[in-house]
């Protein structure tokens, strides 16, 4: 093989792999889209009657959350399956969002701590890593570390409306 098939050959490699990472991005901007809009949603229990209306906010967001899992669903097309690391910082921050967003929505509802497992329910992807796109127990912990600090200001909410 000469230099410039080489040359040719990787161009080739660098297009195709280029392509899927535009494919990819695309999803995760839709996913970002959507993380936002139940973001929105959830974040109206910080005002006046917010917490009146959290059954019917949770149930808004588990709609959207609909959204999400077909949203997850395509981007799992949109790569190899044995290349899920090669590719995951791309949709890395907004999983995590997600996790915070599913978790948070499970607290209202319960007043518990959201399971990784039920997490992946929510989402609609797996728990393990042999079983194709998953939840990373890094990405759950740092979703599950954004619901403590939100968590908190909720907590502030609560005493500075009970001290009045």
């Amino acid at each position: 093989m000469s230099v410039s098939e080489m040359f040719i050959t990787l161009q080739g490699v660098l297009t195709a792999d280029q392509d899927i990472r535009e494919e990819i991005r695309k999803v995760v901007q839709t996913l970002e889209q959507t993380a936002r809009e139940i973001l929105t949603l959830l974040q109206g229990v910080h005002q006046g009657a917010g917490f009146q209306d959290i059954p019917k906010k949770c149930l808004k967001a588990r709609e959207h959350f609909g959204a999400v899992k077909t949203q997850l669903a395509s981007l799992k097309t949109k790569f190899p399956a044995d290349q899920y690391y090669r590719f995951h910082e791309h949709w890395r921050f907004v999983l995590q969002r997600l996790v915070f967003l599913a978790a948070f929505v499970v607290y209202l509802e319960t007043e518990t701590l959201v399971t990784r497992e039920a997490v992946t329910e929510i989402l609609g992807i797996e728990a393990d890593r042999e079983r194709g796109f998953h939840l990373d127990i890094e990405d759950y912990l740092s979703g599950i570390l954004t619901l403590a600090s939100e968590l908190i200001q909720i907590s502030a909410l609560i005493e500075n409306k009970d001290s009045r």
